[in-house]
C-alpha cells in the first residue's frame, strides 16, 4: 500500500496515544502540550466527522519510523536520501483527498476545525503544507505555514517565513499576477520532512514534492487541483485550494508564537489568501503543528539540516555519532554527540557549526558519546560537570542572528537582519590521547543497567 498519514499511524501502533473522549477546539492546544509523543484525538466536538493528529515527528523514535529505519540509523539514512535524484511524481485522474468536493460558495473555512494554539494569537489556525508554483522554472514550492481565517473564503499567510515563497510571490507581483496556491493537510511526514528542507537555489533545478519519493524509497502520487493549475499529493486528507493576490495587497497577521516560543517578529504584513475550493477525504485526519511548547514545530525544522550536517561533519576529522537541533532551545542551539580524540578537534568543530546559514544557531555544544543527545537533564549534567569555563567556552560577538531572537539586535537599514553574539562549549571529556583523564570522567550506571527491566517485575 502506498505510504500516507493513515499507514504511518498504524506504523506508530502502539505508540500513538489514542484520545476517545470528545474534545473541545479550545482546549487542544492544552491537550497536545500534555502528550509525549504521537496522539490521535478521535472526536471533536462540533466537528463529528473529524479527528486531529499532531506530535508525529516529536522524537526519533518517530521520526526513524517515517524512513522505516532504527534511530541510530536517521540522519545517515536521511542524508543519503536527500542526495538521491529528484524524480517526477506520478499524476493520477482519482485519488481519495477528492472523495468530497466543495467549489466557491459551497466551501468554508470555517467548516474545518482550526483551533488558537498560545493565549495571546492572533486567533485560530491552520498548519499546512502550502504549495505554489515558480512563474520561471514551473516547479512547484512548497512550505509548513500557518493561515489565519478572516471569514469563511478569505484568509492570510505567513508567507514571510519562507524565503523561496516569498520570492515566488514578488514575482507574481512583478507580474501583477494573483498567485495560486495548495493548502495541504495529513500527509506522509516524508511529506513534512522535505518541507522543512531549505537550501539555496534549489527551485530552479526541482521542487521538494520531486524529493519525496526519494525519502520514502517509493513512487509517489499527485492529483491536479480542482481550481488552481497546481497538483497535490493524491493520499493526503484536505486541500484547501485558491490564490493569494497579486496586487500587493496587505494585512496584519499575527502575533504567532515562533519556535522560540516568543511572539517575535508579532504583527507583520503578510497577503490576502481567497478560497476557491475545499477537497477532502470523507472523514479526515486532520494533522496540525501545534506551535507551542517543545513539538514538531521545532524537531522539523531542524530535522533534515541535522542531516546534512552530520554528514558533513563527518566529512571533517572527528567522529561524530548524532546532530540535534534542540527543540527546547527553539533551534537556537545545536548539539553535537562527538567521540574527540585531541585537543583542539572539537573546538574547530563547533566553529563550523555556528556558520550554518540554516538554522543559524547562537550556541552549539559538543557532547561525547555517554551523553543522551535528547535528554535535557543529560546536557545540563555534561556541562555542568565537563566545562571549564576558561577553557572549554568560546564567545565571538557581532555574528549573524535571528529574527525570532529576542536579545539579537536589529541591523540599521536592514529590516529582516540581526546581529548576536555566538557560543561554541565543549562538554566532551577529555579526548582519547589523554586516556588517563578521559577514563576518569567515565559515567556512573547503576549495577545492571540495561539487563535488569522493571517491566519483568511488574
Amino acid at each position: 500500500m502506498a505510504s500516507d498519514l493513515r499507514t504511518f499511524l498504524l506504523d506508530v501502533g502502539d505508540g500513538l496515544l489514542r484520545v476517545p473522549k470528545p474534545v473541545e477546539l479550545e482546549n487542544l492546544s492544552a491537550l497536545i502540550n500534555q502528550s509525549s509523543g504521537p496522539v490521535l484525538f478521535e472526536r471533536i466536538h462540533d466537528y463529528p466527522d473529524w479527528q486531529i493528529a499532531d506530535l508525529l515527528m516529536c522524537n526519533r523514535r518517530s521520526q526513524a519510523k517515517a524512513l522505516g529505519v532504527s534511530p541510530d540509523d536517521l540522519l545517515p539514512n536521511l542524508a543519503q536520501r536527500l542526495r538521491s535524484a529528484p524524480k517526477t511524481p506520478n499524476i493520477v485522474e482519482t485519488a481519495p483527498c477528492k472523495e468530497m468536493i466543495q467549489l466557491g460558495d459551497n466551501a468554508s473555512l470555517t467548516s474545518i476545525p482550526s483551533f488558537q494554539h498560545g493565549e495571546d494569537d492572533m486567533g485560530p489556525v491552520l498548519i499546512g503544507m502550502t504549495n505554489c508554483r515558480d512563474p520561471e522554472s514551473g516547479n512547484q514550492n512548497m512550505a509548513w505555514t500557518r493561515m489565519t481565517p478572516l471569514s469563511p473564503h478569505m484568509a492570510t499567510y505567513f508567507i514571510g517565513s519562507s524565503p523561496h515563497m516569498l520570492a515566488i510571490l514578488t514575482e507574481h507581483e512583478k507580474r501583477g499576477e494573483n498567485m495560486p496556491m495548495s493548502f495541504v493537510m495529513g500527509v506522509h511526514p516524508a511529506y513534512e520532512i522535505m518541507g522543512s528542507y531549505s537550501v539555496l537555489n534549489h527551485i530552479g533545478r526541482f521542487g521538494e514534492l520531486d524529493m519525496v519519493s526519494a525519502l520514502l524509497e517509493e513512487d509517489i502520487e499527485i492529483i491536479a487541483c480542482e481550481t488552481q493549475p497546481l497538483h497535490v499529493p493524491a493520499r493526503c486528507e484536505v486541500v484547501i485550494e485558491g490564490f493569494v493576490y497579486g496586487d500587493g495587497r496587505r494585512v496584519d497577521e499575527g502575533p504567532g508564537p515562533s519556535q522560540a516560543l516568543y511572539y517575535l517578529p508579532g504583527v507583520t504584513q503578510q497577503p490576502v489568501f481567497e478560497m476557491t475550493a475545499i477537497t477532502r477525504r470523507k472523514k479526515p485526519i486532520l494533522r496540525q503543528i501545534n506551535t507551542l511548547l517543545y513539538t514538531d514545530h521545532q524537531s522539523l525544522l531542524g530535522l533534515p539540516h541535522e542531516a546534512m550536517l552530520y554528514e558533513a561533519l563527518n566529512g571533517l576529522d572527528i567522529t561524530v555519532h548524532e546532530v540535534l537541533y534542540t527543540p527546547w532551545s527553539g533551534t537556537q542551539a545545536c548539539v553535537v554527540q562527538v567521540t574527540p580524540e585531541y585537543d583542539g578537534q572539537v573546538m574547530d568543530m563547533l566553529l563550523y557549526v555556528l556558520a550554518q546559514r540554516f538554522p543559524n544557531v547562537k550556541v552549539a555544544i559538543a557532547v561525547d558519546s555517554d551523553v543522551d543527545i535528547e535528554s535535557p537533564a543529560d546536557l545540563h549534567w555534561s556541562i555542568a560537570t565537563r566545562v571549564e569555563p576558561a577553557d572549554d567556552i568560546l564567545i565571538l560577538p557581532n555574528l549573524k542572528g535571528h529574527r525570532i531572537d529576542p536579545k539579537a539586535r536589529p541591523v540599521e537599514n536592514a529590516p529582516r537582519r540581526r546581529l548576536t553574539g555566538k557560543m561554541a562549549i565543549n562538554a566532551t571529556k577529555p579526548p582519547l590521547s589523554r586516556s588517563m583523564e578521559r577514563h576518569e570522567f567515565r559515567k556512573t550506571w547503576p549495577l545492571n543497567w540495561g539487563k535488569a527491566d522493571l517491566k519483568d517485575y511488574l
